[in-house]
């Protein structure tokens, strides 16, 4: 959601971005409003600076409570000074007319009651039933132990699966296994490339290259960098600290009895007003012993600045030696490896040869490509048995053969 940028009142830095809730400068911070619904005509929405319903006039009943909408985000300057006082203090109740008054006034602004006889105030007084505010709710205790089970035994299957697993496959990567039927191979290659050319363009001119045209262009680059700064939210933990409470379990919305980030990481003033809160985190619904505050921190980065001119853009050719073909040949023990003659084309060389041996069998019904050495590829043509492993730890699906160090 978008919000206009806004002037510090403190310090008079212009044009903060609008979602931020503190000035970078000065740290002055704003609060949220608030909003409530008239009991008698059913008017929602209604800003918690209003004491009257715009629809009906009627005043805010004692057990209105406010809450933030989704809609609608509205910034409120955060007071200071002598008006400092009333900030989380909460409306008081009066005795005798049982309206909401401001903490600032020592006498009720509807029935001109003193104060002095008030006993209540706005979060003594239990919100109407149909009321629809985010409030959380204690667990008892086997709604804890049932939460705990149901996260606890995927944990368990899970990590119990995989020990299982990891002893599976270092049994099955270091078992021996033997086949006779078996076919070792050479192959044989020349590799060939060819001059070719190829069009590109650039800033500058290559030493090699041959120019087609030029062209006035623009050319962004970085100027300079300047230093910004702008609001993250924080908290008490060390976000590197790999523990329940700053590992960033809080911030799921489900693990803390604020409401988590569906409440927008606000807390009910009391008197209209919402402003960061303090979060008791939940492991399965059990309070952790500590709290985390959460709260903004200025943050400063260095942005880059581009800017743009003229200047004049290479277009040209060049010449690249690239792969073109290869020339295989293909034998088996009882011939010796050897290579494929041939005739280079115009533009065209040689640019290496290369000779891999291979055996060939079946595992497990499948078939298997494995490259060795030319000493096992002699070894191997003299018959016998093939010794090797199946390795998979990495995994069953990506299996690698190996042939085993005792092979005769």
């Amino acid at each position: 959601m978008q919000h206009s940028n806004w002037i510090c009142p403190q310090c008079g830095l212009p044009d903060i971005s609008g979602d931020r809730v503190k000035c970078p400068r000065c740290g002055k911070k704003r609060n949220r409003w608030g909003y409530w619904d008239c009991a008698s005509c059913q008017t929602k929405g209604i800003r918690a600076d209003h004491k009257e319903c715009p629809n009906c006039g009627r005043p805010r009943a004692r057990n209105v409570k406010f809450y933030l909408r989704d809609d609608l985000v509205e910034f409120v300057d955060e007071v200071s000074g002598q008006d400092a006082v009333r900030i989380n203090r909460p409306n008081w109740i009066c005795p005798y007319c049982n309206q909401q008054n401001d903490d600032a006034v020592d006498v009720c602004v509807y029935c001109n009651a003193a104060r002095t006889e008030s006993k209540e105030r706005y979060h003594d007084v239990e919100a109407p039933q149909q009321q629809t505010y985010p409030k959380y709710k204690r667990k008892k205790d086997r709604t804890t132990l049932v939460c705990c089970l149901i996260v606890l035994i995927p944990f368990v299957l899970f990590f119990g699966y995989a020990a299982i697993l990891a002893v599976w496959q270092s049994i099955s990567s270091k078992k021996v296994r033997t086949v006779t039927d078996y076919a070792p191979s050479w192959e044989s290659t020349v590799y060939i490339e060819e001059l070719r050319t190829f069009e590109d363009s650039g800033w500058e001119l290559p030493a090699d290259a041959r120019l087609i045209r030029t062209a006035e262009e623009d050319y962004t680059y970085i100027d300079h960098y300047e230093r910004r700064s702008r609001e993250v939210w924080v908290d008490d933990y060390d976000d590197d600290d790999d523990d329940w409470g700053g590992g960033g379990w809080d911030d799921g919305g489900g693990w803390d009895d604020g409401g988590g980030w569906d409440d927008g990481g606000w807390a009910d003033y009391g008197d209209g007003q919402f402003g960061v809160f303090r979060i008791p985190t939940l492991i399965c619904g059990a309070k952790a012993p500590s709290l985390i505050t959460l709260h903004y921190e200025t943050e400063y980065y260095d942005e880059p600045v581009y800017a743009t001119v003229k200047r004049t853009k290479y277009y040209y050719e060049y010449d690249a030696w690239v792969d073109s073909r290869t020339v295989t040949a293909n034998g088996t023990p009882g011939t010796d490896p050897y290579y494929e003659s041939f005739t280079l084309g115009e533009n065209e060389r040689e640019r290496t040869r290369e000779t891999h041996w291979y055996v060939d069998f079946r595992h497990n019904d499948k078939p298997v490509r494995l490259e060795i050495s030319g000493d096992e590829y002699d070894r191997l043509s003299g018959g016998g048995e093939l010794r090797y492993r199946c390795d998979v730890s990495d995994g069953f699906d990506d299996p690698r053969y190996i042939l085993a160090d005792d092979q005769g």
